[in-house]
């Protein structure tokens, strides 16, 4: 099955990022270790590739990422530091030999329109909520991601250069993990249709988005009987069940909230598509001054023949005796 490409119709357009655990186990289950694994992460990543982090969701079996700001490249680069790290600190943490993440991140870009950036931003706080597991995104157990972009603080926490500290081990040091623990913060940009706000006005949208997702959730347990499993339910599931069923659906093209918007990343998106392959078919016929559209990933360059053999005729095979 082919990949779905990367290509966004701006550069350093807001995008949302989703990738799910291998069968969607529980394989990165909130708990205070992970959590401070998985902020860690993202911070080293966003220190070393510069992106700008607006939100996200961490379940048990997949996360969401609002990500912006540099090119496909540094997104993609940022994405392999984060996702190789998370994985291997929560394969060590669950006891688990296999991959976690076994295929790649999809990637969803949403239009300039404040109400898709905004609604984008909800979804994720209302995750948690939605699956009956908490009555309110600021019960969740896992990242704090409400409670940060309600105070607009830095989510401090730590990240640990194991290859370092192996190596110290290796080379006889007297070395401790403490030793090669770093202390990071992870800084929350504020969407970019809310960058032109004052800090209290972003603090009372996001605080809005809370409560709507409180009485939606209220209104939907009262009508349907129910109640919400709670955070020691999610706390303690074993991280190594796979559901019976898992959920699917197809990556969007885009998220926008009108059609005119839509349409219009659809025409960019399907321009830089046709100009990809044109240099794609170009590249295969042997045109290696070709030139790709901007922001995206050329293909590998084809094998070049050596001189000899092309001029050389091929050896004849002995028969046998």
């Amino acid at each position: 099955m082919p990949r779905n490409p990367r290509i966004h119709t701006r550069s350093g357009a807001l995008v949302e990022i989703v990738n799910r655990a291998i069968q969607g186990r529980r394989l990165i289950r909130p708990s205070p270790r992970l959590n401070a694994i998985l902020i860690g992460a993202l911070a080293k990543a966003q220190q070393t590739h510069g992106i700008e982090v607006y939100g996200g969701a961490c379940t048990s079996s997949h996360f969401h990422l609002l990500l912006g700001g540099g090119t496909v490249q540094d997104q993609a680069s940022f994405m392999r530091d984060f996702t190789v790290k998370l994985s291997r600190e929560a394969k060590r943490l669950h006891d688990w030999t296999g991959p976690i993440f076994p295929d790649r991140y999809r990637d969803t870009e949403a239009s300039e329109e404040p109400e898709a950036q905004m609604a984008r931003l909800r979804y994720c706080l209302a995750h948690g909520c939605k699956e009956n597991l908490v009555t309110s995104p600021l019960d969740w157990p896992g990242v704090p991601f409400a409670e940060a972009l309600l105070s607009e603080e830095p989510l401090r926490r730590i990240w640990i250069d194991r290859t370092g500290y192996y190596r110290a081990i290796q080379q006889g040091k007297d070395a401790t993990l403490e030793d090669f623990t770093e202390h990071l913060e992870l800084e929350l940009t504020p969407l970019p249709c809310w960058a032109h706000l004052a800090r209290s006005a972003r603090r009372n949208l996001v605080l809005d988005m809370i409560r709507d997702i409180e009485e939606e959730t209220a209104a939907r347990h009262q009508a349907e009987g129910t109640v919400p499993l709670g955070a020691t339910a999610v706390l303690t599931c074993n991280p190594h069940e796979y559901p019976a069923k898992l959920k699917s659906s197809p990556k969007p093209h885009f998220h926008a909230f009108t059609k005119k918007a839509w349409k219009e990343m659809r025409e960019a998106f399907f321009y830089i598509a046709a100009a990809y392959r044109e240099a794609a078919d170009q590249l295969r016929q042997g045109v290696l001054t070709v030139a790709f559209p901007e922001n995206t990933f050329p293909p590998a360059r084809p094998f070049v023949e050596p001189i000899w053999a092309m001029s050389t005729p091929a050896p004849e095979r002995l028969e046998p005796g």
